[in-house]
């Protein structure tokens, strides 16, 4: 099976290079930014836990999950002022229903657990829940704002509620991200200077989606006299950052990239910012942009935000722990929510059919069919590929993994012997039976879980990792065969 592409690269450390572009006095300009500030996160004193996985806590998760609540509050400002002003509205309504959905499910996950977003507990210092409990409320009221103007249904002062409270929410926000950050910080799951660079990578994406709010501001007139000139600091200081984490600025805290797969991101992203940062040029020189430039400049900014959660997966993986923080929730998703799927009678019906079709077939019969399978999708298809991309099982699986999201990028049923039964899309073959995927899930037993490295897909832009399940019958208990989903770790980080 070979769908996606690149593996990353080891984590050899790149040797530290003088900062590029960026003088002394930027180092200041790197930590604090306009009201509300998007500043450096300074974790206290990180304080001890035992090394025995078993008491695995998640730090990196909750610190990343925590950081980007800031990016999901600009997130919600922005959209909400291009609602307002009728600007790509469906658009926007789509960011902050997003948005708001997220900013949720992180506060419940920080506060309660949740193995899928790698917090496997429930918090237990009663100062990060005092904090978390305040956070909450404050984004209660702004929430039903949100909603309301995702929907439509949103009343004059929704916009304005929005507008008068989200400085606020994002500076409770940083409190928090500064309290959690300097709890989980430990030498078994995340450096302090790895926190501290995930900060600066995470904050890039808060002062992306600032930008564009605004833009949007001084669009609409709802900006206050200052407006522009925040806007030109903060697309400095989204440039200068940028230019620290590529090339590493220790005066800052910002170690260089620790390999070539963080620097290669961060190099990308910088291109994409060369490219597109003029946007703003017009509006920073006080000319009143236009609605078709906000929406122009909330595009980049998603992209900007996307390549950056790229490089925030990335540093996630390169840094000690780097098993624990996809595997763990990894393991819970595919436990908790995909086993469900193996359950379907249809589904198992169509493995047992295809093991008693394929029953004495030989070792060079098997290879005969992964053949023909390569050679109908050399040549853009065939009848093998036909059938089993038309079969009824095949297309639910299909609605399956519609259903998650993006959770789910791929997703292939293998028979005993590790042919495919049914996929939701064209594997590059027909036969897993010698790879990992089906020999330490149907060869081990009914609660195998075989979980594979984060690799890139270049079909879908995002890191992806695999985790394959052995199938048994559920009216004898039988292994019949095996499932892999191919899964986004980004949305689980």
């Amino acid at each position: 099976m070979e769908t996606r592409n690149k593996t990353l690269p080891g984590t050899a450390s790149r040797p530290a290079q003088m900062m590029r572009g960026l003088s002394k006095s930027m180092c200041v300009a790197l930590a604090v930014a306009t009201v509300p500030s998007i500043g450096f996160i300074s974790p206290s004193t990180a304080e001890a836990q035992a090394s025995d996985q078993s008491l695995y806590t998640g730090g990196k998760a909750r610190v990343s999950r925590s950081a980007s609540l800031r990016s999901l509050t600009e997130s919600v400002a922005s959209a909400s002022c291009r609602v307002n002003g009728g600007i790509d509205v469906a658009q926007a309504q789509l960011e902050l229903a997003s948005a708001s959905a997220d900013f949720d499910r992180i506060i419940d996950g920080l506060v309660n657990g949740n193995a899928a977003l790698g917090m496997p507990g429930a918090e237990q210092r009663g100062r990060t829940i005092t904090a978390l409990n305040e956070t909450a409320a404050m984004w209660e009221p702004l929430e039903g704002a949100a909603a309301r103007l995702a929907s439509g249904a949103a009343s004059a002062g929704d916009a304005e509620a929005i507008g008068n409270g989200y400085a606020a929410l994002f500076n409770q926000t940083e409190q928090l991200a500064s309290v959690i950050s300097g709890q989980y910080s430990d030498p078994q799951q995340l450096l302090q200077s790895d926190a501290t660079v995930l900060n600066f990578a995470i904050r890039q994406r808060a002062l992306a989606y600032r930008m564009t709010r605004e833009m949007c501001e001084l669009a609409t007139g709802t900006g206050q006299s200052e407006t522009q000139d925040a806007l030109k600091a903060t697309v400095d200081l989204f440039g200068q950052t940028l230019t620290a984490l590529r090339d590493g600025f220790p005066a800052a805290g910002i170690n260089p990239p620790p390999n070539d797969a963080v620097r290669d991101s961060l190099d990308a992203t910088f291109a994409l910012w060369q490219d597109g940062r003029g946007i703003f040029d017009a509006a920073i020189a006080g000319e009143r942009p236009t609605a078709e430039t906000v929406a122009a400049a909330a595009s980049l900014s998603q992209t900007l935000s996307v390549a950056m959660n790229n490089t925030i997966t990335l540093y996630l993986i390169a840094t000690p722990g780097q098993d624990d923080v996809y595997r763990v929730p990894l393991e819970a998703y595919a436990r908790d929510e995909l086993s469900g799927w193996l359950a379907e009678p249809a589904l198992i019906a169509a493995i047992n059919a295809q093991n008693a079709e394929h029953d004495g077939l030989s070792e060079d019969g098997v290879i005969a069919l992964d053949q023909q399978w390569r050679a109908e999708a050399g040549e853009g298809g065939g009848p093998l590929i036909d059938k089993l991309l038309s079969a009824s099982v095949s297309q639910w699986l299909m609605d399956q993994q519609a259903s998650t999201a993006g959770f789910v990028t791929e997703v292939f049923i293998m028979d005993n012997k590790g042919l495919n039964v049914a996929q939701s899309a064209q594997t590059s073959d027909y036969w897993q039976g010698d790879e990992a995927k089906w020999q330490q899930t149907y060869s081990v037993g009914p609660d195998a879980l075989h979980i594979s490295e984060v690799e890139f897909d270049d079909s879908t832009g995002f890191y992806q990792s695999q985790a394959s399940l052995a199938i048994k019958d559920p009216s004898t208990g039988e292994v019949i065969g095996a499932v892999t989903f191919g899964i986004n770790v980004q949305n689980l980080m």
